[in-house]
Formats: C-alpha cells, sequence, structure tokens
C-alpha cells in the first residue's frame, strides 16, 4: 500500500542522518498515547508520554491485496498507573495506531507523522516489576472480513440491540403474508 508522504517528510527522510520517532496510541477509556521519545511531547492536541526506547515494534508487514496484517509490539518502562488501566480494563477489540515522525536537528518533529498501522488490540501480556512491561498483538480491521455475521433481523435480536425499536416488529408476520396490489 502506498502511503502518502508531504515533501517535508520525503526531504526528512532523504538527509544524512534521520532521528525520528514512533508515537503509539492504544484506546482504553482513558487513551494510552506514548512516545520513543525520552521526553513527552506535545501532538496532535495531546501529550504523549516519553518512554525512552519504546521497547520494540515488529515489522509491519504491507500487503499488496485485501489481507490482514498484525503488529507486535513491546512498550517497555510504562509508569504504574497506566499498567492499572491496561489490568482492568477490556482491551480486546479496542483501537491501537502507530505512527512514525522524522525529527529535526533540535529533535522537534520535522513534519507530521506518518500512520505506519491502525487495527485492533487482540491479546496482551503485562509484566510488572521495578518497570513495567506490556506486549500487544494488534490486527488490522481486515481480520473480520471473513468472520461470519451473527446478526438476525427479527423482533428480538432488534430489541438486543436497541431495546424499545420497533422497526422489526411484524417482520415475523410478513415471512408467508400474501399481498394483493391492486383490484
Amino acid at each position: 500500500m502506498t502511503r502518502p508522504l508531504d515533501q517535508a517528510t520525503a526531504a526528512a527522510v532523504r538527509a544524512g542522518h534521520v532521528p525520528y520517532l514512533f508515537f503509539v496510541q492504544m484506546d482504553f477509556s482513558q487513551p494510552l498515547r506514548v512516545c520513543s521519545a525520552g521526553y513527552d511531547i506535545e501532538w496532535n492536541g495531546a501529550t504523549w508520554l516519553g518512554i525512552g526506547a519504546l521497547g520494540g515494534i515488529e515489522p509491519i508487514q504491507e500487503q499488496a491485496g485485501l489481507e490482514a496484517i498484525g503488529v507486535r509490539l513491546t512498550l517497555a518502562g510504562v509508569p504504574p498507573e497506566l499498567i492499572a488501566i491496561t489490568l482492568a480494563e477490556q482491551y480486546q477489540g479496542k483501537a491501537c495506531q502507530i505512527w512514525f515522525a522524522p525529527l529535526r536537528e533540535d529533535l522537534q518533529l520535522a513534519a507530521a507523522p506518518v500512520r505506519l498501522f491502525s487495527g485492533r488490540m487482540d491479546t496482551m501480556n503485562t509484566e510488572v516489576g521495578e518497570t513495567a512491561k506490556v506486549t500487544v498483538s494488534a490486527e488490522s480491521r481486515m481480520v473480520s472480513w471473513e468472520r461470519a455475521k451473527v446478526r438476525r433481523y427479527n423482533h428480538e435480536d432488534q430489541q438486543a440491540r436497541y431495546p424499545g425499536d420497533r422497526g422489526f416488529e411484524f417482520v415475523a408476520q410478513m415471512v408467508e403474508k400474501q399481498l394483493t396490489w391492486g383490484r
């Protein structure tokens, strides 16, 4: 898949020495936003917690066709208050995004970060010690492409999803109904 790059990003990447950052966002009830800098960074209207060496991101595979891809990333040095969020909440199916950003000589963003991955969290392993380490596997949304949709178009299913909605109330009566149009 081709990624659009603006002129500033392309020029920054072509330079001889390119310092860079990764931004990772995992959407819990309180989004976990971390970056690979050793200091906090303001970007996209939020403060991204700098945890230094991010830990690791396995190479993100690019696909030419419609195929599901996944990524595995490790966050090391995560503060205890953020670990409490990862342990207490349901995480499967929540959004996970990764961005790449080249930096200028003064270690500020040279251009707008480029999104490398956008998907949903699948599995998570948390190791708590003096510093915490979180390993997350995430999958692209294409994983659900071939999954069977478990939706019934009847009154009961509609009530389970939208209590009080009467849109499918008379569907069962219409199955074998003979309708005469005109005279």
